[in-house]
C-alpha cells in the first residue's frame, strides 16, 4: 500500500512536470511571433515610429518627424490573441501624450496649456514627449500588427506596424 501512494505521487509529479515543459513551448511560440522590431506603415514621410517588442515582456517605442520627437518605455501581456502594451512612468522630465492621440494639428497641441509633464514644474522639452501606452492593443493580422482603435476622436487615423521599413 505504502508503494502505491509513493509511485502515484512520483507519476503525478513527473506528468505535471511535461505538462509545464509543453505549456512553456506554446507560449513561446505564441509570443515570439510578437517578438521583433515592428515599423510604422500608415503615416507618411518624413514620420517614423517603431516599436521593439523584446522577449522579457518589455517594449520601447520612438516616434519622430522633423524636429517633434517621442519615447516609450513599458511592459506587455498576450491575452488571446492581442498582445496589450504600459507604459512604465519616466524617470525624466518630459511632456505627456496619450499613445494614439496625434490626429490633432501641431497648433492644435501647441495651444493646449495644460500640457501634462511627468515631473511637476520641471524645464521639458516642448518637441520631445513621452507617449503613454495604457491597455493599448494590438492584434496580427497576416503580417502586420494593428493597434485596436480606443480614441474615438482620432476618427479615421489608423496605427498599423509591419516588420519591414519603409522606404
Amino acid at each position: 500500500m505504502k508503494n502505491n501512494i509513493i509511485t502515484f505521487f512520483l507519476i503525478t509529479f513527473i506528468l505535471s512536470g511535461c505538462d509545464k515543459s509543453r505549456t512553456s513551448k506554446i507560449e513561446d511560440k505564441n509570443t515570439s511571433k510578437y517578438v521583433k522590431i515592428w515599423f510604422d506603415t500608415i503615416r507618411t514621410y518624413p514620420y517614423i515610429a517603431e516599436l521593439k517588442i523584446k522577449k522579457n515582456n518589455t517594449f520601447e517605442f520612438f516616434s519622430g518627424a522633423c524636429t517633434y520627437r517621442s519615447i516609450s518605455k513599458g511592459t506587455w501581456i498576450i491575452k488571446n490573441d492581442t498582445i496589450i502594451l504600459n507604459s512604465l512612468q519616466p524617470k525624466d522630465c518630459f511632456y505627456m501624450c496619450e499613445y494614439g492621440t496625434i490626429c490633432k494639428t501641431v497648433e492644435e497641441i501647441n495651444k493646449r496649456r495644460d500640457r501634462k509633464k511627468s515631473i511637476k514644474d520641471c524645464n521639458a522639452d516642448i518637441e520631445f514627449e513621452y507617449e503613454l501606452f495604457s491597455n493599448e492593443k494590438f492584434y496580427l493580422k497576416n503580417d502586420t500588427l494593428v493597434h485596436v482603435k480606443q480614441n474615438k476622436q482620432c476618427r479615421g487615423l489608423e496605427f498599423a506596424y509591419s516588420c519591414k521599413e519603409k522606404k
